[in-house]
């Protein structure tokens, strides 16, 4: 009678054993009831009784707090990365760029004529959506015609233009951004006159050249095209006002205007690193 008693306990022990079911708690305080049938790097398969034909169910580790096995044993899941299962980071492209831009001009068009160009600009914030711009330009000659009286020709001209891009939507493949610039210019201007002399009926002409320097302020509006991770091309428009023309003539100053509006129109190409 004992002997049948103690194989009837084993019995309902193994009984029990093999009915125990797991139990998975979620972070949020869920509780599933199944039978883990695996536990993997990021997952864990699961059924949600113990007939191994029945269907399996698949929850991320990430949503998991512990797993309560039935057989006792307790599983907390640790929310460190596992070495062995750390993936390859995911590159965005569009924050891969560096935040260096040395930009030739091949052609540009100020007020004052063509010219050529060349820039340095530098991305100042770790979102890359403030950037300082230091470009400078050479206005080749011009020349034209002159009539009686005065005129002036072959301008020559030196700028720098100092300023600051603002790059509301980040950096992309293709990106907008906008800003202020103020403009120096430097140049020399041969000057023609013709007076008029009444004795002889006739007009003396004289040239001579004269220093010219100009300062004012732009607002670019640049669009920037990304090639490649380091090629770009940049078009850029600007508009604003020039506040000083000033011609020095030996010892006297003449500022030739007051406020005039002016502009400006790049082509570059560009090597980003």
């Amino acid at each position: 009678m004992k002997k049948l008693f103690i194989q009837v306990l084993f019995s309902l022990i193994f009984l029990y054993g093999a009915q125990a079911q797991d139990v998975i708690v979620k972070k949020n305080g869920t509780e599933i009831k199944g039978k883990v049938t695996e536990v993997g790097v990021d997952k864990v398969t699961y059924k949600l009784n113990n007939d191994m034909n029945s269907a399996n169910f698949v929850i991320r580790k990430s949503e998991l707090k512990q797993i309560e096995f039935g057989n006792g044993e307790t599983v907390v899941i640790s929310n460190r990365i596992d070495p062995r299962s750390r993936r390859s980071p995911v590159v965005n492209y569009d924050e891969a760029f560096g935040k260096n831009m040395i930009n030739f001009s091949p052609f540009k068009a100020l007020d004052s004529g063509p010219g050529i160009g060349l820039s340095y600009e530098i991305l100042v914030d770790k979102r890359q959506i403030v950037g300082i711009i230091l470009p400078v330009s050479l206005i080749f000659p011009d020349s034209y015609g002159f009539n009686y009286g005065s005129n002036s020709g072959g301008n020559s001209y030196f700028y720098a233009s100092p300023g600051v891009k603002i790059y509301p939507f980040g950096q992309r493949k293709v990106t907008y951004a906008v800003g202020p610039n103020v403009f120096t210019g430097f140049g020399k201007v041969r000057n023609y006159e013709s007076i008029y002399v009444p004795a002889t009926n006739t007009y003396i002409s004289s040239e001579r050249t004269v220093d010219n320097f100009r300062l004012g302020v732009l607002v670019n509006n640049y669009i920037n095209f990304q090639i490649t991770q380091h090629f770009q091309i940049t078009l850029n428009g600007g508009l604003g006002s020039r506040y000083i023309n000033r011609r020095d003539f030996g010892g006297s100053t003449i500022n030739r205007d007051n406020v005039r509006i002016t502009g400006e129109f790049n082509f570059n190409l560009g090597f980003r690193f």
